[in-house]
């Protein structure tokens, strides 16, 4: 069987997971890379082998077939790569956000549908092989209607990066995939220790899904270190776990039926992936990019795909919109 070939647009910064999560893959071929930066061209297509290198994105895509685009880079410089390699009928992976807005973000899944592409968004936390096990479990007993999703960190103000945009985002569509749809969204904003103009560093929200039940996103970035887990309920069960995304630290564990919690099942993510996993394997890295390429070989949409990006897109500009308390010091 023919290898898929991919095309690469950036080689900086998130990217580099992206190359080592394809390279992984034996029926995968990374045809050529395009970076503006010689320097981070040069070592990335060293370090993956790869020949045909582009300073010019549409020359490439002119030049090269692929079955394939990811386009890795800052919200702000995607829309006209992606828009361009959409009208050439390629299928995208980006990396969120996908694009600066919702309109931007449904716009592209527009183009998409009209030109038969596949589309993706690189919320890998959906993919976590902790969260999908704990997942099915609960749902074997019911609806998940009560579930929280944590992401806090200890972080300085730098220039304009949100954290919501950039980082709280994946928690948020976190809540979406574990929930269903959203009715509703409540929430309340802030700064704790700081009165830097418009540098917001606490969110918390309440998300009412159209099944009834409820969804609670928490965030603060004084806090003392960076933390990420979550809760799912269902009827006479619940699960926690911690997803940092390292080695030895993430697990899940289950209570059913008013246990004793000294008789919990606790479930560490090495016995989900193993042991000598890849360090791509541990936050669902992995598991996403496999997803894309196989849902191109079957002709199907992935579920991160751009059309139902837009709506965790959605969900973070309505807890964006809500009430604001003034800053405590």
């Amino acid at each position: 069987m023919d290898k898929m070939k991919i095309g690469m647009i950036g080689a900086g910064g998130r990217a580099q997971t992206h190359y080592a999560s394809l390279a992984e893959m034996s029926d995968v071929e990374i045809s050529a890379i395009c970076d503006l930066n010689e320097e981070r061209l040069r070592f990335t297509a060293d370090k993956y082998g790869i020949r045909e290198r582009y300073a010019d994105y549409k020359l490439m895509l002119k030049k090269m077939d692929f079955d394939a685009v990811y386009i890795i880079m800052q919200p702000t410089f995607l829309d006209p790569l992606v828009t361009y390699s959409l009208k050439r009928s390629k299928n995208v992976f980006v990396e969120k956000l996908p694009g600066t807005d919702v309109k931007e973000t449904l716009k592209w899944a527009k183009l998409a549908k009209e030109n038969d592409c596949k589309t993706a968004v690189g919320f890998q936390r959906r993919f976590h092989p902790c969260v999908v096990e704990a997942k099915k479990i609960v749902e074997e007993r019911g609806k998940i209607l009560y579930c929280m999703a944590t992401f806090h960190k200890h972080g300085e103000w730098k220039g304009d990066y949100d954290s919501l945009t950039n980082d709280v985002v994946h928690m948020v569509d976190l809540l979406r995939w574990i929930g269903g749809d959203v009715r509703k969204v409540r929430s309340l904003s802030g700064q704790l220790y700081n009165n830097i103009k418009d540098y917001l560093n606490f969110y918390t929200a309440a998300l009412e899904f159209e099944s009834g039940g409820v969804g609670i996103l928490t965030s603060n970035r004084t806090s003392g270190g960076r933390v990420l887990n979550f809760e799912m309920h269902s009827k006479g069960i619940s699960a926690y776990g911690n997803i940092p995304g390292i080695s030895g630290m993430d697990y899940y564990m289950i209570l059913k039926e008013n246990q004793p919690y000294q008789e919990v099942k606790t479930v560490k993510n090495e016995e989900i992936i193993g042991n000598n996993a890849p360090q791509t394997h541990l936050d669902g890295s992995f598991q996403i990019n496999r997803n894309f390429i196989d849902c191109i070989k079957k002709d199907n949409q992935p579920i991160t795909n751009f059309e139902d990006a837009a709506k965790t897109m959605k969900m973070i500009r309505k807890i964006q919109s809500g009430p604001r308390l003034p800053s405590v010091m």
